[in-house]
């Protein structure tokens, strides 16, 4: 019988453990709204000069004022995107999906922006 407690004590312990207070966000160059015909996805190149090439994953940053570094898609006839930055001061416990908006389908130019933003799931700041 004494076995039991001190289990239940052990496993309580090593659960408490899993729980994080910490807070961070996240960065994704996949939108969640498409409803803009001139909007289109973007590459994270990097954020406060360190390097990313974010494919499908979200990027894990810390929150605060950041710079992030996007390239836009690429036009007819050019074989890769543009690079834009954009200043963001990044909430904890948040989501960011960045966009690139384009005046239209032809052009090179773009302007990087946060398409949606949402809760991240099991963070410390959302407990």
């Amino acid at each position: 019988m004494q076995r039991i407690p001190t289990a239940a004590i052990f496993c309580a312990a090593l659960l408490s453990g899993c729980a994080t207070t910490e807070s961070y966000s996240q960065l994704t160059g996949n939108r969640w709204l498409r409803a803009d015909p001139f909007t289109y996805d973007v590459i994270i190149i990097s954020v406060d000069d360190k390097s990313y090439i974010e494919r499908g994953q979200p990027i894990r940053i810390d929150p605060g004022p950041r710079k992030i570094v996007v390239q836009g898609p690429p036009t007819a006839g050019f074989r890769y995107g543009e690079q834009r930055s954009l200043h963001l001061d990044v909430q904890a416990c948040t989501l960011y999906h960045l966009e690139a908006h384009k005046a239209n389908a032809l052009a090179q130019d773009f302007e990087p922006r946060v398409n949606h933003t949402q809760p991240v799931g099991g963070c410390g700041a959302n407990r």
